[in-house]
């Protein structure tokens, strides 16, 4: 169990005496008890089944939980129950708001920050494009994807960049299984091109501001479409 368990756990099991503690001093033992119980056992069963993705998805909604529902019992200790509930509201809007943020990153995903992305390496669209898809996150890790739909023009600049380029290997059957792997620690970059894609391939020392250093950019031969996918390992 590594420290980060040891630490959080902690932290969440405390949260929830206090959980009890409070609805107990405000002569509600029933509410304090059925509260901690249910907290307890979802905080101890997680613990011990090691599930890294249920700790990441469902700690966060307790540790949120267990802040609104301490907040309330703490103004109503001191018999402010209405301020209790404005700020226990307040709090769950603002939790709500943190946990759908990257939803929100996708929705107000435009065209500004797509050229800004690409600019950062290197490719440049001279025409309007068309936001086609935009997806990012991740629970272990973090990667961010989205097509575009280019000009011929675009399309044919960026594909002869790729095929003139010194990395450049060479076209590929799609049937081949051949195709070439990226070396990790050579910070290298790999152009090829099969029948369907022209694809680049990279990492680099120096990480985009959302954490990404591996990217594969990729051109849709038939359809012009650019495809971006960055990701942090």
């Amino acid at each position: 169990m590594t420290s980060f368990y040891i630490i959080s756990g902690s932290i969440l099991i405390l949260l929830t005496l206090l959980c009890f503690y409070l609805p107990y001093k405000n002569n509600r033992e029933k509410t304090g008890i059925i509260v901690s119980k249910i907290l307890g056992i979802i905080i101890i069963g997680s613990l011990i089944s090691r599930l890294d993705f249920l700790v990441i998805f469902i700690w966060p909604i307790i540790f949120a939980f267990q802040i609104i529902f301490i907040t309330y019992w703490i103004f109503r200790l001191f018999g402010k129950t209405k301020l209790g509930t404005v700020f226990s509201f307040i709090l769950t809007i603002g939790f709500i708001l943190i946990a759908i943020q990257p939803w929100i990153t996708d929705w107000t995903f435009n065209k500004k920050e797509a050229s800004k992305i690409l600019s950062w390496h290197h490719i440049k669209l001279k025409k309007d494009f068309q936001i086609l898809h935009n997806e990012s996150g991740g629970f272990t890790d973090y990667s961010h994807t989205f097509t575009l739909k280019i000009s011929e023009s675009d399309f044919k600049k960026i594909a002869n960049e790729i095929r003139n380029s010194k990395s450049f290997k060479r076209v590929f059957s799609d049937s081949q299984k051949d195709f070439p792997v990226l070396n990790y620690d050579s910070y290298d970059t790999i152009n090829y091109e099969t029948d369907k894609y022209l694809e680049r391939e990279f990492y680099t020392k120096e990480k985009q501001k959302d954490g990404t250093f591996h990217f594969i950019i990729s051109l849709n031969k038939k359809t012009k479409e650019l495809h971006y996918f960055g990701i942090n390992e």
